[in-house]
């Protein structure tokens, strides 16, 4: 029997990659991962817990007039997942990133005692240092409805702010937002070869702020191949597009009086539309270990901040 393609979890990369594009390092989305079980086999009582590292670096914001040059932002995550099968069909996935990010002393930092009314109580976290903190929990579940060449699973993920970290800020570690995702995994082994293709498609409710709905549909398209028991290789895209605001549309201060409530809330607001193409490397180190590697770039923003690359390694330890 086929084995999934293993390595890093489709989820965990997802999660992870919305991270890296996001105006103010948005909440982790909500996809799901993969259990690495035969095809055929008891998967109950059995998941993995994956340890994953990203790096990404961002210059720059794509507005409606173009690129502007706010500057570039480095950012490292550490992101902690474990799955476990309560039956043979439903999994469930708890999840907390742990996220460190730097403004490189850019043209436009935000400062909190510069808004109207001053806000003195709220870290200012554009100094050039690193803000550092634990983002959102993750919780979510999945249901295998059907399996074989053409499996279909679909899935339902909860993200929660897990403390009161500052959203304001080109280095804030995440958007302070609840949302919800709903969605579902195609995957289809065609035979005659090692070749597999996946889709995950899921539309993400956010929680509204001053009345405006950023809700976004989330599709990632991949096709692989398995070059051996151990070795799996891919080549996948992203596209997340949604609803939201546009620098300079809907901002009338922009750029000289970026002093409002409006502004405050802007990395809450945009739409943070973007389409990444990658590349990734999945090794079986044996039936209880694998390590995993993916790089991508962006093709493609809209209102968001312009990804130049991102690395992303992990390590799974099925159990």
């Amino acid at each position: 029997m086929k084995k999934q393609p293993g390595g890093v979890p489709i989820g965990t990369l997802l999660r992870l990659i919305v991270l890296s594009t996001t105006a103010a390092i948005g909440s982790l989305q909500l996809v799901p991962s993969n259990v690495n079980a035969a095809e055929g086999e008891s998967r109950k009582g059995s998941g993995q817990f994956v340890l994953t590292y990203h790096f990404n670096t961002t210059d720059g914001f794509e507005s409606s007039i173009g690129d502007l040059p706010i500057g570039s932002i480095d950012t490292h995550v550490l992101n902690f997942e474990l799955e476990y099968a309560l039956t043979d069909r439903l999994t469930v996935i708890l999840g907390i990133p742990y996220v460190r990010k730097r403004y490189n002393n850019g043209p436009l930092p935000h400062d909190p005692l510069l808004l109207d009314p001053p806000r003195p109580y709220i870290e200012n976290v554009d100094l050039g240092d690193w803000n550092s903190d634990f983002q959102d929990f993750n919780i979510g579940a999945k249901y295998r409805v059907r399996e074989g060449a053409f499996s279909v699973e679909p899935f339902v993920y909860l993200g929660m702010p897990s403390n009161e970290y500052p959203f304001y800020g080109n280095a804030a570690i995440g958007q302070q937002l609840t949302r919800l995702q709903v969605g579902s995994t195609l995957m289809w082994y065609p035979g005659l070869s090692n070749a597999y293709y996946r889709a995950d498609i899921g539309y993400v409710f956010v929680e509204k702020t001053l009345g405006v709905s950023i809700n976004y549909w989330n599709l990632r398209a991949e096709a692989g191949y398995q070059f051996g028991p151990r070795i799996t290789g891919r080549l996948f895209g992203l596209l997340k597009r949604g609803s939201g605001l546009s620098v300079p549309d809907d901002f009338p201060g922009f750029p000289g009086q970026l002093t409002d409530e409006l502004w405050y809330q802007h990395d809450r607001l945009l739409k943070h539309n973007y389409m990444n193409i990658g590349i990734g490397l999945d090794w079986a180190l044996n039936d209880h270990y694998s390590v995993s590697a993916n790089y991508m770039e962006m093709v493609w923003a809209d209102q968001v901040n312009i990804l130049q690359y991102a690395l992303t390694l992990s390590v799974a330890r099925a159990f």
